[in-house]
């Protein structure tokens, strides 16, 4: 993913890429070069956008304005199409984490675990128009039982129990640790699909969200994307004032709670990786580098929820923190004054099966679009 990147966050960015390998220790200087590499086939202004937020003076600036000024001068000259999948393609996860899943870095944009690759709307959509039909109504499909949906442009919600999970990684990265016990003491809904491009345009159309990125959300069936922390907020707004009910985004242990389905395994499906579970890059088809699936073309994870891994990032209310030391242990959103720095969560269609793990996790500027981030809600249950 791509955006712009503060000193700390980018030394949190390479202290990840040392961490999974893919830098060694003495060349923490190449990680603008890893930034760089990560979006450099991206066909989304918005990502060269990050990469010049994070090095407006960086080697690879002029190439970064060229490619801007090219991509829109293609987007303007193109015919109208029926609405395909925006394609965003963000480098592999924020800015910093060029090497990490595209999740943002310390503050700077979400970076791939070690992927990059872009929207696949428009293509899966061209290449299979019959199973592109069959899944664009997948989100807009009536409730089943034990699902709800407040009004015809709602998400349709799936609710969860209460209860409590080992939340963690013992593993490699620090900010996955210590694995504590977190215990969700009342049962909440959460959306059964990412939110899609048709809902949110519903809010767009209410004059209460921005619009989305043409390029990047063509398919209406594919989840919104390019969206920011703020941009959520707006939907959840939105929600609220539409339904009366509590609408907001999950709480960053809620999330793990719904992801992990009833599981303590590395993955809801197992401790190993296996395709065909998630989108993301090496996880299966189908997979298009310009873009995510449509909602729903992989299997739900135990407690019927769809793509909680890959597909696009999805925000958290949490503020970000280098580590769970001191984590609240009820479940509740962990959040400072002036955060800035929001955690996004389970990977995206631009990195591989690494990031795909329960416990993956990863920040992002709360104000700062990056077109790999999206977001599910979350509705209190009273």
């Amino acid at each position: 993913m791509t955006t712009p990147i503060a000193s700390a966050a980018r030394d949190d960015f390479v202290v990840t890429l040392h961490s999974r390998g893919i830098l060694p220790k003495d060349s923490s200087e190449q990680y603008e070069i890893a930034f760089w590499n990560s979006i450099k086939d991206s066909n989304y202004p918005a990502d060269y956008e990050a990469y010049l937020k994070a090095y407006p003076n960086g080697r690879f600036a002029t190439l970064a304005h060229a490619r801007i000024d090219r991509l829109r001068a293609a987007a303007s000259n193109a015919p109208a199409v029926a609405s395909p999948a925006r394609p965003v393609a963000p480098p592999n996860a924020p800015a910093q984490q060029a090497a990490r899943p595209a999740a943002p870095a310390s503050s700077a944009a979400p970076v791939a675990r070690a992927a990059s690759t872009a929207h696949p709307a428009s293509a899966a959509a061209a290449a299979a128009p019959a199973v592109a039909a069959a899944t664009q109504s997948a989100a807009a499909r009536a409730p089943a039982p034990g699902e709800s949906r407040d009004c015809a442009a709602c998400p349709v919600m799936i609710s969860l129990p209460a209860g409590s999970f080992q939340m963690g990684n013992s593993n490699d990265d620090p900010s996955e640790k210590p694995v504590h016990h977190v215990t969700i003491g009342a049962p909440f809904a959460i959306g059964k699909y990412e939110v899609t491009v048709e809902q949110w345009n519903a809010c767009v159309a209410a004059n209460a969200c921005a619009k989305l990125t043409p390029e990047s959300n063509t398919n209406k069936a594919a989840p919104a994307r390019d969206l920011s922390w703020d941009d959520a907020q707006q939907y959840v707004k939105w929600l609220v004032k539409l339904t009366g009910k509590p609408y907001r985004l999950p709480t960053e242990a809620e999330w793990e709670y719904a992801d992990r389905g009833g599981t303590a395994t590395a993955y809801w499906w197992g401790d190993q990786m296996r395709k065909g579970n998630a989108n993301c890059k090496d996880c299966g088809d189908p997979w298009h580098k310009e873009g995510p699936e449509p909602v729903g073309s992989f299997p739900p994870n135990p407690y019927g929820l769809y793509d909680m891994n890959g597909g696009v990032w999805e925000w958290t209310a949490d503020c970000w923190h280098n580590s769970y030391q001191s984590a609240p242990a009820d479940g509740r959103a962990w959040d400072s004054p002036g955060c800035d720095m929001r955690v996004i969560r389970g990977g995206s269609w631009r990195e591989g099966g690494t990031y795909m793990l329960s416990a993956t996790r990863f920040k992002y500027s709360a104000g700062v679009r990056q077109s790999q981030d999206g977001f599910r809600v979350v509705k209190d249950l009273k």
